[in-house]
C-alpha cells in the first residue's frame, strides 16, 4: 500500500479519497478551505495544513481541482506540492483542466525529476463514491503501470491515450461530445412541449431511440420531471469551463468545434439567467426563461 497526498476534498476528491483509504493507502489530504475535509478524518485520513505539507514523504501526490488556477496554486509555489515531492514520486493530475496548463505541469515535474502523469476521470459524484469511474491516462507506459494500484482503488478502467497530455485531451473531447448532447436534448425537449407534447413520452422514445445515450436518457427524463433545483453533480459553470479548453484545443490543433462552440452558447444561457451553479440538466429550465411558451413561465405544463 502507498502513502499518498491528494489536493481537493469536493464532491469528486471526497469520493476518490475515500476509496483510496478502503484499499489500504495512506492518505494526506490538504484542502483550501480545511473544515471541508474535516469529515474524512473519520475514516483514516490526516489533513496538512498546505499541500505542500501533504506532499512530504508521499509516492503519489493527486488533485482533483477546479481549474488551471487552482492546480496551479497547488502545485506551485514555496507551498505548492511540488516543493515537497522527492525525486521519483509520482504527480498525477485527475482534473478537468487545459492541455496548454498540463504540458507545463508536465515540465515542471521533468526539471524535479517527478514522474508526471495526466489521468483525468469520467464519472459523476456518485460514480466516484461508489470506485466505478474511468480514468483516461497520458504519461509513460511504465509511470501509469507504476500508479495502476492507486488509481484503480477508485476506478473501474484505466485506458492509457499515450504521452504525458494525451489524458486531458481525451476528457475534453470526451466532455465536449457530452455538453453537445445535453445542449441538444434540452433544445429538443423544449421543442417537443412547444408543440405540445408529453414530456414523459418523448423522453421514454428518445431513450428508446438510436438517439438514445445514456447521457441523452438520464438528462432527458430529468428534464420531463421538471424537478427544479436538483443537486449539483455538474455545475453549468463546470460545463463552459470545459467547453473554453476543448474549443482551444481542438481549434489549436486544426480541428473545429463547430458543435463546442454551440453548446457553450447554450450553456452561456444559464449564465445569462444566474443558474450557471446549478445542474447541467437545468440548462433547459434557463431555456424556458429565455424561451418562455405561452400559458406560463413553463408553458402550459403539460
Amino acid at each position: 500500500m502507498a502513502q499518498v497526498a491528494f489536493l481537493g476534498a469536493g464532491q469528486m476528491g471526497s469520493g476518490m479519497i475515500r476509496n483510496l483509504l478502503r484499499a489500504g493507502h495512506q492518505v494526506t489530504v490538504h484542502n483550501r478551505t480545511p473544515e471541508r475535509a474535516t469529515p474524512l478524518l473519520a475514516d483514516g485520513a490526516r489533513l496538512a495544513p498546505t499541500p505542500r505539507a501533504a506532499a512530504e514523504g508521499a509516492e503519489a501526490v493527486l488533485s482533483m481541482l477546479t481549474d488551471d488556477a487552482a492546480s496551479r496554486a497547488g502545485w506551485t509555489g514555496p507551498d505548492g506540492a511540488l516543493s515537497g515531492m522527492a525525486p521519483g514520486a509520482l504527480c498525477i493530475e485527475c482534473s478537468s483542466l487545459s492541455q496548454g496548463w498540463i504540458l507545463a505541469l508536465a515540465g515542471l515535474c521533468g526539471d524535479l525529476g517527478v514522474r508526471f502523469l495526466d489521468c483525468p476521470v469520467a464519472g459523476r459524484p456518485p460514480v466516484a463514491q461508489k470506485g466505478e469511474l474511468a480514468v483516461f491516462a497520458g504519461g509513460a507506459a511504465e509511470d501509469v503501470a507504476a500508479a495502476t494500484p492507486i488509481l484503480q482503488a477508485f476506478s473501474k478502467s484505466i485506458a492509457h491515450f499515450g504521452p504525458a497530455g494525451s489524458g486531458i485531451a481525451f476528457k475534453l473531447i470526451y466532455n465536449a461530445l457530452g455538453a453537445v448532447q445535453v445542449a441538444a436534448v434540452a433544445e429538443a425537449m423544449h421543442a417537443c412541449d412547444a408543440a405540445g407534447m408529453d414530456l414523459d413520452t418523448c423522453a421514454t422514445a428518445f431513450a428508446a431511440g438510436a438517439t438514445g445515450s445514456p447521457h441523452v436518457t438520464q438528462h432527458a427524463r430529468a428534464m420531463a420531471a421538471r424537478l427544479g433545483p436538483q443537486p449539483v453533480a455538474f455545475p453549468g459553470a463546470s460545463r463552459i469551463k470545459d467547453l473554453n479548453y476543448a474549443i482551444d484545443l481542438a481549434e489549436g490543433s486544426g480541428s473545429p468545434a463547430h458543435l463546442a462552440r454551440a453548446a457553450r452558447t447554450v450553456f452561456g444561457i444559464m449564465t445569462e439567467q444566474g443558474m450557471d451553479q446549478r445542474n447541467d440538466s437545468e440548462v433547459i429550465d434557463a431555456l424556458r426563461a429565455r424561451h418562455p411558451l405561452p400559458g406560463g413561465p413553463e408553458g402550459a405544463k403539460r
